[in-house]
């Protein structure tokens, strides 16, 4: 039941971007959009919640079809970024690694597509602090683990040339409600929302 609320997500958006594409501009699509490129977008961008993470991201997007994509995420994620040094505890280092691949579907306005994507795939955290108190020895702690990672990502391309301005938005599916149906899990999620800005080219 879960698994059918998700698929129709997709299944929604591609009707949605069909009947859309059926108005008066769609004469011009083909030269503004054309209905196969591949795209590179890098960008940069923050984790804002609940401490602010500096995240460093490259998407690279095929467009099969004007309204189906195949989608690849990969992202850097150095966490805690303004809070590496509090109460005799320091960070040596804090990061996340993700590799994401999914589908997509577009919709397109006059200078303007807009692009939603479901994604899955891993992520891994490395994590080490040492308490360094002078009044004790330092204690030094590392944590380390690779899990799964799964959600949904709105990007915005602004531009019809081969360079384009790119906004996108990634929330995540994980823990909730792919793991756990408690809705205290959204505290996981919302702490992986992340805001990219940045610059895409448009190979073909």
């Amino acid at each position: 039941m879960k698994l059918a609320k998700f698929l129709f997500i997709p299944y929604f958006l591609l009707k949605l971007s069909s009947l859309l594409a059926q108005g008066d501009f769609h004469a011009n699509l083909q030269n503004d959009f054309p209905e196969q490129s591949f795209k590179i977008a890098p960008a940069i961008g923050l984790n804002p919640w609940p401490t602010a993470d500096l995240v460093i991201s490259n998407l690279v997007q095929w467009d099969i079809k004007r309204h189906l994509s195949l989608v690849s995420y990969s992202a850097f994620t150095y966490n805690s970024v303004f809070l590496r040094d509090f109460n005799h505890i320091k960070t040596n280092y804090n990061y996340s690694v993700s590799q994401k691949l999914g589908v997509g579907t577009s919709l397109f306005s006059k200078r303007a597509s807009h692009t939603f994507s479901l994604l899955a795939g891993i992520k891994y955290n490395g994590f080490k602090e040492t308490l360094e108190n002078p009044d004790y020895e330092n204690v030094p702690v590392s944590v380390s683990s690779l899990g799964p990672d799964y959600g949904c990502m709105y990007h915005l391309q602004v531009g019809k040339k081969k360079l384009f301005f790119s906004y996108r938005m990634y929330l995540p599916l994980y823990p909730y409600p792919m793991r756990r149906l408690d809705i205290t899990a959204i505290d996981g999620n919302m702490a992986n929302v992340s805001l990219e800005f940045g610059l895409g080219v448009r190979l073909n």
